[in-house]
């Protein structure tokens, strides 16, 4: 839609027309926003991990407290979403989103950062090095391992709107991109992506976007859990470890890590160090989150066996499975009612069983005087 709007509204038309010959009721199709994608993430892991209304063993639905509910972190291909529950005002009414569930009200802070998904940070991280570059045709890349070596064009390099091309290029034009491992260089060359200060009097994430500070537990899935993952990193480890071990893997070359990683992906192990730097960058230096808070980011693919994304969030909201108020108490029999219901039961299945009895003697005499 960013690159072509009338492309992308003959998409949804020829979507429309294909699905509306099958027998469903098709509502339509359209693109989330930013927003959106992260509340409905949001909504997903809470409801997993019954943080929005829990059913007590008394019969009743209860709300825990608000402490319990936690902050989602999704980083996709082309945008990267935060969203929490802040303990102060949100003063930005763009960045809030109003929810009532379960008959509470959530006033979230939600916001989607374009251009800053994991795919698309990459490229702009190799067209940043490719323009910076004292040869045209040549790039070192300190976040590749050394040793690593490949050729990629003009084409390809600047083939995205979140990538800014030059004044002219050719796009035929080959290009050979070098690793060079070299973990300094490759930090210095991410923190060039983003704009991480603030204006006076006003707290904020990255590139001057109003953000409250960080509160709560929070839970980073999809590219964040990934991106870790990979160094066996979603433990609960230390900053100061998860640094230390970043900083090793992206100071091998690129046999020893073909190596020690055989049978994974070469883009991926390629990409591997630029992802988990960048992963780091982004949360620390993005977000704000330190030392202390490092401990309450909880990196999973799945909860409750359920693989984490804003789908489930959205069907919840769409099929209206999460009602706006508190679920009517479920109420049970008393004790002494049970019994005498169960007492009533077993007295009639024995008049029962007494009367097929009598009918089946009757039937079998009735045989008998006939002979």
């Amino acid at each position: 839609r960013e690159q072509n709007s009338t492309k992308a509204e003959q998409i949804f038309a020829e979507v429309a027309k294909a699905i509306g010959e099958y027998p469903v009721d098709f509502r339509g199709a359209r693109i989330l926003t930013g927003n959106e994608e992260g509340s409905f993430g949001w909504i997903t892991v809470n409801y997993l991990l019954e943080t929005l209304v829990k059913f007590s063993f008394t019969g009743e639905w209860t709300h825990p407290p608000s402490e319990d509910v936690v902050g989602a972190l999704d980083l996709g291909g082309a945008s990267i979403q935060i969203t929490f529950l802040p303990g102060t005002t949100i003063d930005d009414s763009s960045t809030r989103a109003l929810l009532r569930l379960y008959g509470t009200n959530y006033s979230i802070y939600t916001h989607s950062y374009l251009c800053y998904g994991q795919k698309q940070a990459l490229k702009m991280l190799l067209a940043s090095l490719h323009q910076g570059s004292p040869s045209p045709q040549n790039i070192s890349h300190p976040c590749y391992p050394a040793g690593y070596q490949e050729n990629t064009t003009m084409a390809e390099l600047y083939d995205s709107p979140c990538v800014r091309a030059p004044g002219t290029l050719n796009p035929a034009e080959v290009l050979t991109v070098t690793g060079t491992g070299d973990p300094a260089a490759c930090n210095a060359t991410i923190q060039k992506l983003f704009n991480f200060s603030c204006g006076a009097n006003r707290t904020c994430g990255f590139n001057g976007v109003y953000q409250p500070p960080v509160r709560g537990q929070f839970f980073a899935f999809l590219g964040l859990y990934h991106d870790l993952h990979l160094l066996n990193l979603t433990g609960g480890q230390s900053l100061s470890s998860v640094n230390a071990t970043i900083g090793r893997f992206c100071n091998s070359t690129w046999e020893k890590v073909q190596k020690e990683f055989p049978s994974m992906n070469r883009t991926h192990l390629r990409d591997a160090c630029a992802a988990s730097s960048y992963a780091i960058t982004l949360l620390l230096q993005g977000f704000k989150f330190n030392h202390t808070t490092w401990l309450s980011i909880h990196f999973v693919r799945q909860v409750a066996n359920v693989d984490v994304g804003w789908t489930l969030g959205y069907m919840l909201n769409l099929t209206n499975m999460i009602p706006s108020e508190t679920p009517q108490r479920v109420v049970g029999l008393q004790r002494s009612n049970w019994m005498t219901a169960t007492v009533l039961l077993a007295v009639m299945l024995i008049l029962i069983f007494c009367l097929l009895t009598v009918m089946c003697c009757q039937r079998n005499s009735s045989s008998y005087e006939r002979l």
